[in-house]
């Protein structure tokens, strides 16, 4: 199960200030050794059966690899979020059919059968990773995230923080340190996920008169630009 929190990080210099920090209350801070570039995407059915049911697939390209991840979400409350989630390797195709033996396979399959699968959001990510430990446990993992959101021709850029539980943490740990953030720097929750902002951006598309339809909009926060 993922357990994490979101931060939308608007200011640029806090943006920076967060990759410098050592300690966080009585947390201790380790950067990795170089930020990591992500190429994300979300791909569902014709009949958006994923969708259908608050879950997600996607495919990342990472330092040579390929992932595939499955998401069930649990719902998000003021920036927390808690899903299931099953990862594999993969190596030839995005379908399922297609992936090693593996629980995110079965539950893919469940869901798409033998139906196709269409690209829906790509999201592209440079990623700083951060371990966090408190009295020596691996309790967390910051992660400053900043790129672009696409879909439907349409792009919305964002910067943000994850705060990923670790399996060795707790929720106190957790709510701690959010809770310290918080009271150091300016971070707003975010609600939405990196999928659920390019779905956004698709809806937005949809619902727009005809005469609109053809003209592809490039929106950027000024922030990440």
């Amino acid at each position: 199960m993922e357990i994490e929190f979101k931060f939308r990080v608007a200011d640029h210099r806090i943006f920076t200030q967060l990759l410098s920090l050592s300690t966080l209350g009585s947390a201790i801070l380790i950067p990795h050794a170089a930020p990591e570039q992500q190429h994300t995407i979300y791909f569902d059915t014709p009949d958006e059966a994923f969708r259908a049911r608050r879950a997600s697939l996607r495919v990342r390209a990472v330092a040579g690899r390929r992932i595939a991840t499955v998401k069930r979400s649990h719902g998000a409350v003021d920036g927390l979020h808690v899903r299931d989630e099953w990862e594999t390797p993969i190596h030839a195709g995005v379908h399922p059919r297609h992936w090693p033996p593996s629980e995110a396979r079965k539950r893919a399959m469940v869901i798409v059968g033998q139906k196709p699968l269409v690209a829906r959001v790509s999201v592209s990510t440079r990623r700083h990773c951060i371990d966090v430990s408190v009295e020596g446990r691996p309790v967390a993992e910051l992660c400053l995230d900043e790129g672009h959101i696409e879909a439907g021709g349409r792009i919305v850029g964002f910067r943000e923080l994850e705060v990923e539980l670790r399996d060795a943490g707790t929720l106190a740990d957790l709510d701690g340190l959010c809770a310290a953030l918080t009271r150091r720097f300016s971070l707003e929750p975010e609600p939405r996920g990196k999928r659920a902002r390019g779905i956004a951006l698709l809806d937005a598309i949809l619902t727009r008169p005809r005469t609109q339809l053809d003209v592809a909009e490039i929106v950027l926060d000024v922030g990440c630009a």
